[in-house]
């Protein structure tokens, strides 16, 4: 279920109207993951869908931006709570591995529905174009934070050289993995397994000690 302090938050900001917001906890939700699904797929056709008229729908958002805000406000906490959860879980040490852990829990074993993946393509890519625009929202940084941190780490414990500069390193790296996210998202397969294992050894033989 969505979190209602993030609900209340995004209403005291004018995002969602208090009508929306009294709105039991299953409604909202519905709400919520049709907007994923069809934003991904549909752009704004989603009212039958949520079941709701389009008359409620204007009581709900005042426009259908700030539903498409709502919704990517919604999913960026989502993938902030899903890259702690991941963090959380690891349970190896050196660099090599984490990169491993991560790329497998992004895209062997994604945690993310179908919808959601195609979500994920559409508000990276296209909300640059949108009439939206939301400031301090950057999707890809849950992706390039954890990747820093594993690339920041790993020259900490010599895994490493300590020569190159971290942030940079962790930046290419992040370009890279985010890159393999949204193919794979957008359904041009890669043998998963191998591309795992080139990453680590192309990244490793270039910056190792």
């Amino acid at each position: 279920m969505l979190d209602e302090n993030l609900i209340a938050d995004l209403s005291a900001r004018g995002l969602v109207g208090q009508t929306f917001r009294r709105l039991m906890p299953e409604k909202k939700e519905r709400i919520y993951r049709a907007a994923i699904e069809l934003f991904g797929r549909f752009g704004y056709e989603l009212c039958r869908r949520a079941g709701i008229s389009k008359g409620s729908f204007f009581q709900y958002f005042p426009s259908k931006s700030h539903l498409l805000e709502f919704t990517i406000v919604v999913f960026d906490d989502y993938l902030e709570r899903l890259m702690a959860e991941l963090r959380q879980a690891e349970d190896v040490a050196l660099a090599r591995d984490r990169l491993r852990y991560l790329y497998h829990a992004l895209v062997v074993n994604s945690r993310l529905y179908a919808a959601e993946e195609r979500f994920y393509l559409f508000a990276t890519r296209a909300l640059d174009h949108a009439a939206v625009t939301l400031e301090g929202i950057d999707l890809e940084r849950h992706f390039r934070d954890y990747v820093t941190d594993i690339i920041r780490r790993g020259e900490e414990t010599g895994e490493i050289r300590g020569d190159v500069e971290v942030d940079l390193t962790g930046q290419l790296t992040a370009l890279v993995i985010d890159a393999l996210v949204q193919g794979h998202y957008s359904r041009r397969r890669r043998p998963p397994r191998r591309t795992a294992e080139y990453l680590v050894s192309f990244l490793f033989d270039g910056i190792g000690s």
